[in-house]
């Protein structure tokens, strides 16, 4: 049953649906006029089309010239239409979250589409309960950010049966390799490159970095840039990179982190940094030591965020697409639930925001 707030046209899209699904209307079955069909739920004949347009794209339906519209199939059948979109994040704080969130809400509102958000706190547990909820509720679509997508998917069966059930879903800023969904991202292995290739041409060649393990973000900016230093013949030495997951950044006391940072980038005049969450860890770090950001350790990082501008030192970092990495996600889902045929995975190319927190040496 259709809520009242609902467009008109879905009342009839799920009836239409539950007469397929329970063999009322049978493969090439004709339906009624679309006259007949607006008397039988008082809306219009625009209307009446909209809803068997949806069903067409969908493959349930095919429309004949001067014949009328016919059922076509019935395997695309998966439950009621709920103008509802699962969005699922790691967490919604003031650091890019919000504005992706704003980005998304945008484009679905426009649509018609309601958002069910929910965070995971990058916990596997957490995402595991918030999909079986979803599964088991029904939406149209989901938008995810993976939780530890750079470790074992352990919520492969759940994405599987995503999958089979035919809803469609898109990653965003990272993704799981063994899951067959688009993705919307940074390109992290070239913004990587990109930072490499940025210090190295002020000079720098002894270079640390932070990166974190349990996301593919980490994985991939460490490749990108450890992969440019080497075509030069530099190399990022184990010695002076720190890997962290979520747990241990969050464990780490003020003089762990300390301890563990000024080990690593013992010898180094330059860190590249994870994102703009550590650069600033690393700031407070060497200040209360004394130590000058650039003069004595340049930083570069990634996301740009409001952290970027308000440290006591700008941050030279990577531009995060935020807001139009939600709307470019939410319009590609939303044509996916549409069943159109295009490429739906975008990586956003690397915009280096220069500031202070890099010389030249």
């Amino acid at each position: 049953m259709s809520r009242q707030n609902d467009p008109k046209y879905l009342a009839l899209m799920n009836w239409l649906k539950s007469q397929i699904a329970h063999g009322d209307f049978c493969v090439g079955d004709r339906l009624p006029s679309e006259n007949e069909l607006g008397e039988m739920f008082s809306i219009s004949r625009q209307t009446v089309r909209q809803a068997t347009s949806v069903l067409e794209n969908e493959g349930l339906l095919e429309r004949k010239r001067g014949s009328g519209t016919y059922v076509s199939s019935v395997t695309s059948f998966s439950g009621n239409v709920t103008m509802n979109i699962g969005v699922i994040t790691t967490y919604l704080d003031d650091y890019i979250f919000p504005s992706i969130i704003k980005g998304i809400d945008n484009v679905l509102t426009k649509n018609g589409y309601t958002m069910q958000l929910s965070i995971t706190y990058n916990k596997v547990e957490n995402e595991m309960k918030i999909l079986s909820t979803m599964l088991k509720n029904g939406v149209d679509g989901i938008i995810i950010e993976p939780t530890k997508s750079g470790l074992p998917n352990l919520n492969a069966d759940l994405f599987t049966q995503i999958k089979k059930s035919g809803i469609p879903c898109i990653f965003i800023n990272g993704y799981y390799q063994d899951m067959p969904f688009p993705y919307v991202a940074m390109d992290d292995y070239a913004c990587g490159k990109e930072a490499a290739r940025y210090l190295m041409q002020r000079n720098h060649t002894k270079i640390a970095g932070i990166f974190k393990s349990d996301d593919i973000q980490g994985h991939l900016r460490y490749a990108g840039c450890a992969r440019m230093l080497k075509k030069k013949e530099i190399y990022i030495h184990d010695d002076n990179v720190i890997w962290y997951t979520t747990e241990d950044i969050n464990l780490f006391s003020a003089e762990e982190f300390e301890a563990r940072l000024l080990k690593r980038i013992a010898g180094c005049s330059a860190v590249i940094c994870y994102n703009d969450e550590i650069a600033i860890r690393i700031i407070k770090v060497l200040e209360d030591k004394q130590r000058n950001i650039p003069a004595d350790l340049s930083l570069i990082s990634f996301d740009n965020s409001d952290l970027g501008t308000t440290s006591p030192i700008g941050l030279t970092t990577f531009s995060h697409p935020k807001a139009e990495l939600g709307k470019v996600a939410a319009t590609n889902l939303l044509r996916l639930i549409n069943k159109e045929k295009f490429e739906a995975t975008v990586k956003f190319k690397p915009e280096l925001i220069v500031r202070d927190s890099v010389q030249v040496i």
